[in-house]
């Protein structure tokens, strides 16, 4: 990815390389500021539902059921974007198209085999999930919700592979200017099948469901029609690219496997530590805060998942064309600026935190402690940008297996023991969930930048 040469001759490098990596970053960054917005708006509609305690609580299960499956997507997805910004870095777009079509048809086999589990087994995991007698509408809700929104799962991965393929290559605009148009999609779908306007039934919940998977299966064919221009990867949707082969499946899997399994422990993880929140005393409203404080919070992901998305494009891209210290720059560049924009953010969770959990729902008790959840998390953002640019400028490199086991201890042997302390044995409730979301955050940050500084990421082959 490069500026204008006319412009790059009047800056300093360290500007240069500073430009660079503001041009990757703020589409994807604007990409994530849209992605909150239209997650809020489907928060905003099922709270205002007549039953908005129960409905946030089995949306935002279901949600993180849907992350679970898009963190399994981070074994095509991850694989896609370091191998097509190696092989762009060598200047080889022959094996960056075969990349992406093989990302493709790996995503989409694995998006019908994910959705079929899901959808026969909802019931168990809503049982699983938010049991207890007080949450029987919040689980009956639930699998409404999957039954409904599975049916866009493989479209949604086919998506995510294209995006991955399409920042490969370093661009990052037509991410954001298709995102601009699902979200309208998105919002108008659900607005109408929640409500029931323009002479549908009120779904209610389901309608949620339903919203979300029809702007999935648009994004899909949005993204196909474009990658055969210009701009996209026209080769890669290909008779020949797109026939499966078991050395470029392995070359992806073998990269993005480690990285899904990240994905979903940190998943599950969350899965695990929402099932003890909801089993406290707080119980629904505390997963209802959850819900809110983490769709509030997406406003410091966003920040964070540009740059590693930057780092990881770059560090790809150098790493090809044989300049592993330039991409190693890049990579700290690109922290920087994460943590500027997300410390920015955290002071604005910490000032406007009752506002922002009384955007969604009217009940005190979820307002209180939503409130109390975006105040101690505010502490922690700082560290969640260490974690998450480096781990993406890793992951470009095809460094994958590190970052899962810090992970893994992270999520498991730090978070999830820290929280039934807090929670169960101390008594704080959702006060102490709270309390080991941010500590762990600042374990994994500061695990992640010692590992990085290592430099054994730099000889990662692929």
């Amino acid at each position: 990815m490069q500026l204008p040469e006319t412009k790059l001759q009047r800056v300093s490098p360290e500007e240069r390389l500073h430009r660079v990596i503001w041009v990757l970053a703020w589409p994807v960054i604007l990409t994530m500021m849209m992605q909150m917005v239209n997650s809020m708006m489907d928060a905003l509609f099922v709270g205002h539902l007549p039953d908005s305690r129960a409905a946030l609580a089995a949306t935002g299960v279901g949600g993180q059921m849907i992350y679970i499956l898009l963190a399994l997507s981070m074994g095509v997805t991850v694989g896609a974007t370091a191998l097509v910004a190696r092989s762009t870095g060598e200047g080889n777009h022959a094996a960056a198209a075969r990349s992406a079509g093989q990302a493709i048809s790996l995503a989409a086999l694995a998006g019908v085999v994910f959705a079929a589990i899901c959808f026969l087994l909802r019931f168990r995991f809503a049982d699983l999930l938010l049991g207890g007698a007080a949450n029987t509408e919040s689980r009956r809700l639930c699998a409404q919700f999957l039954a409904m929104a599975m049916t866009g799962v493989p479209a949604m991965m086919v998506g995510s592979a294209l995006i991955a393929s399409f920042r490969g290559i370093g661009n990052t605009r037509t991410p954001m200017y298709i995102m601009c148009v699902v979200i309208l999609v998105h919002t108008a779908l659900s607005v109408v099948l929640i409500y029931g306007l323009l002479g549908f039934p009120a779904l209610g919940v389901r309608g949620a469901g339903l919203g979300f998977a029809g702007s999935m299966i648009f994004e899909m064919l949005v993204y196909l029609a474009v990658t055969r221009s210009p701009g996209g990867i026209p080769a890669a949707v290909s008779a020949h690219n797109l026939r499966l082969t078991r050395e470029w499946a392995w070359r992806i899997l073998r990269i993005g496997i480690p990285a899904s399994v990240q994905g979903v422990l940190r998943s599950v993880a969350m899965l695990l530590f929402t099932g003890m929140l909801a089993h406290t005393a707080d119980g629904s409203a505390g997963v209802a805060a959850l819900e809110i404080g983490m769709r509030a919070e997406a406003a410091a992901f966003m920040p964070g998942f540009g740059y590693r998305v930057s780092a990881a494009t770059l560090v790809g891209q150098n790493l090809g064309a044989g300049n592993p210290r330039r991409a190693e720059r890049c990579a700290y560049h690109a922290l920087m600026q994460a943590v500027v924009l997300m410390t920015a953010v955290a002071i604005c969770f910490f000032v406007f935190a009752k506002p922002f959990s009384s955007l969604f729902t009217t009940d005190p008790m979820v307002q209180r402690i939503g409130a109390d959840y975006l105040r101690i998390n505010a502490f922690c953002e700082p560290f969640l940008a260490l974690g998450m640019v480096l781990m993406g400028a890793m992951q470009g490199a095809g460094e994958t297996l590190i970052p899962t086991c810090i992970t893994l201890f992270n999520m498991w042997f730090v978070r999830l023991p820290a929280a039934w302390l807090l929670m169960v044995a101390a008594g704080l409730q959702a006060h102490g969930a709270w309390l080991a979301m941010s500590g762990s955050t600042m374990v994994s940050g500061v695990a992640t930048l010692l590992y990085f500084r290592t430099g054994r990421w730099k000889r990662q082959t692929v």
